[in-house]
Parts: structure tokens; C-alpha cells; sequence
């Protein structure tokens, strides 16, 4: 039975290894091998064992070391990157597979993200259907790509146009694995924008919503968007629970979950820019529109300088974010959970935690192994 085990991907980012620490945490009898990609061996093992030695210490980093294996693994390789031998013991061992790896950048050429999330999770899918195992699939909700109004958790292609190349990656993505649902056992989640813990406000990605925040703070009073953009945020511990206790329920199968605020805890860009403001003792920011930020990309590239440029000019890729008009049907979601005592928070009551943090740890810069800029 101990050979058993769970194969997850994506442990090395920041909502994979919160959701290892809280199965580890939740189940005792847990036995998880990650699958983490590495110049080598060696350097695998290291980025696959960091998460445990930089989360967890004395018994209880004993003990998630017996019951965690780290395999040197590769999504754009045929078997993984593993040997046929190694490949068939794996699949013979594996009772669930969770897939949450995936390239999110959002400016890579097109093949290159195909390569990753789309051709990634076909083989994620052959190696859970030759264990006969659930897969567990983390999309994202912005497979709505330019979508507006109300999205249902049962739609997927509605020849919506994307953003980017990451959400048409995904789209794709997503839409292998629903092809797979009359021979497979599965499960989609899909996320909206994700920040930090809400109890503790931590995270280890600064994107997104974090932008203008981060902006803001530096003193920039220019926001781009519109105040009454719906802005469907979702703290890391409500999607890490949602996931560990949807995926043990029995009406999962074949199911789509929005793992998103919805529109009755959605909260405006303006109310949140208002929180920063009062957070920060400063006046609200000045909205503009996306298009007419980037029109004002000389302006802004000339009279602004070092740390405030690099960030505006790294952010931009955010700015459709800021002033889009859609909203994500959470019906199925509500109903999964209910009588779980889980629930997304209202974003008004943890958001000063995230500032908090932020703010702590310089955006990232003093994390360990730190990041943002």
C-alpha cells in the first residue's frame, strides 16, 4: 500500500506546493511523487525536496520526507523524459495524477506554449489512463478569453477570440482533456486570478492584480482600467482547499468547477483601488483606458525612470485584465462545497493581509530565492 501513490505536476509553483503542504498536512497516509523538471538529477531533486525544507521542520519534514518522492520528469518528452521501465512503474503505482503544471507566460510564441499545455497534458492523460487513474486538471477561467457577460462552468468554445497566448494554450488545453471525458475518469477546476493566502497574505507570485497595486505604491497615481471593472480574485487557501475536498467527492466525475469569487464576491478595480489608497494614506489612483495607457507608452517611457519603468514596462501584459467585463458562473462550485464550511472570502476582508505582505517582503525581493521587482 505504500507504494501507492498520488503523481502531481506543477509542485514547484506557488499554488502547487501550497497544495502539497495541505494534503500532506490533511491526510497522514498521503504517499505523493512530484514529477519536477531538472537540468539533471540532482537539480531536480533539489527544486522538488525545497518546497518541503523551506515550508516544514524537525518530525513534520521527517515525516513528509518518507512520504514524498521526487522524480526527475520532462512534459515535452514522449513518457515523460522517463525510461519504459521507469514510466510502466510509475503508472502501476498511481492511484490519482493532479495536473497543475503549465507554461503561464503570456508572450510566448504560440507552438512554444502548445508544447507545454497543450502536448504536456496529452501525456499527463496517457499516463493516467494507463494507471486507470482520476485525473485532476487546474485550468484557469480565462479559457473565456475576450468573452463578456456571464460565463457558465459548462462552456468552453464559443468562438471567443483570446488575449494571449496562454489563454488560447489553455483553451486548447482544456478541451483534449473534456475529449477525454467518455474514456477517462476526470475533473476540471478552473481558477480565476489568484492572490496570496488570505490568513497570512503570502504568495510567491506577484502578477496580475499585484501590478497596479505595486505601481500605485511606488507612487504612480495612474491606474490603467476601468473603476467598475469586476475584478474576480480568489486567495490561494480557498482554491488549495476547494480542489483537496472536491476532488474526494463522488458527483466529481466529469465535472467543471469555477474556482472563482463569482459575481456575488467580486469586488470592483475601483473598490480595490480604494482599499490600496486607505491602506496606503493616499488619494484614490486616476483610472484611464488600456488603449490609451499604451498610446502614452513614450510619455510614460520618458518621464519615468529605474525601478517605476521596469515595473510599467513588465506590467503591461496585465493592462486587458484591468477592464474586462465578464463574470464567471459558480453554480457548480457552490454546490460541490456546500456544507463544507468552504467559501471564497470576501476580498474586502483579507486584502490588507495582502498589502501586508507585499509590502514586508518588498514585492517578493526578500522571499527566499526572491522575485519581483
Amino acid at each position: 500500500m505504500r507504494d501507492q501513490t498520488t503523481v502531481i505536476t506543477g509542485a514547484t509553483g506557488f499554488l502547487g506546493r501550497e497544495l502539497v503542504l495541505h494534503m500532506l498536512a490533511a491526510d497522514p497516509a498521503a504517499h505523493l511523487t512530484l514529477l519536477v523538471r531538472g537540468r539533471d538529477e540532482a537539480e531536480a531533486q533539489a527544486r522538488g525536496l525545497s518546497l518541503l525544507t523551506g515550508q516544514l521542520q524537525g518530525a513534520a519534514l521527517a515525516d513528509a520526507s518518507v512520504r514524498v518522492a521526487v522524480v526527475r520528469a520532462d512534459l515535452e518528452r514522449e513518457r515523460l523524459g522517463l525510461t519504459q521501465k521507469a514510466y510502466d512503474d510509475l503508472a502501476g503505482r498511481t492511484t490519482a495524477v493532479i495536473h497543475g503544471a503549465a507554461s503561464v507566460s503570456f508572450s510566448l510564441p504560440i507552438d512554444e506554449a502548445r508544447a507545454i499545455n497543450v502536448e504536456g497534458t496529452r501525456r499527463i492523460l496517457g499516463l493516467a489512463r494507463q494507471a486507470g487513474a482520476h485525473l485532476d486538471y487546474v485550468g484557469t477561467a480565462y479559457v473565456a478569453g475576450e468573452r463578456t457577460g456571464l460565463v457558465l462552468e459548462a462552456e468552453l468554445e464559443c468562438g471567443q477570440g483570446f488575449r494571449n497566448t496562454y489563454e488560447r494554450s489553455k483553451c486548447e488545453a482544456e478541451a483534449l482533456v473534456r475529449s477525454r471525458a467518455g474514456e477517462q475518469s476526470l475533473t476540471i477546476y478552473r481558477p480565476s486570478i489568484i492572490v496570496g493566502d488570505s490568513r497570512t497574505g503570502r504568495t510567491a507570485s506577484f502578477k496580475v492584480l499585484y501590478w497596479p497595486l505595486k505601481i500605485f505604491a511606488r507612487g504612480f497615481r495612474v491606474v490603467p482600467g476601468r473603476a467598475d471593472t469586476p475584478m474576480d480574485v480568489v486567495p490561494s487557501d480557498f482554491v488549495v482547499q476547494a480542489i483537496a475536498h472536491l476532488r474526494q467527492q463522488p458527483g466529481r466525475e466529469g465535472q467543471v468547477y469555477h474556482l472563482c469569487a463569482g459575481p456575488e464576491r467580486s469586488a470592483t478595480l475601483g473598490a480595490l483601488a480604494g482599499l490600496a489608497a486607505e491602506y496606503f494614506h493616499v488619494r484614490a489612483p486616476f483610472f484611464v483606458q488600456p488603449r490609451l495607457f499604451v498610446r502614452a507608452r513614450p510619455l510614460v517611457d520618458r518621464f519615468t525612470w529605474g525601478r517605476l519603468r521596469r515595473i510599467l514596462v513588465a506590467g503591461r501584459v496585465y493592462t486587458p485584465y484591468l477592464s474586462l467585463n465578464l463574470s464567471f458562473d459558480t453554480r457548480n462550485q457552490r454546490a460541490g462545497l456546500a456544507g463544507s464550511g468552504i467559501e471564497v472570502p470576501r476580498v474586502e476582508d483579507y486584502f490588507a493581509n495582502l498589502f501586508r505582505f507585499a509590502i514586508e517582503t518588498d514585492w517578493g525581493k526578500k522571499l527566499p530565492g526572491g522575485g519581483g521587482d
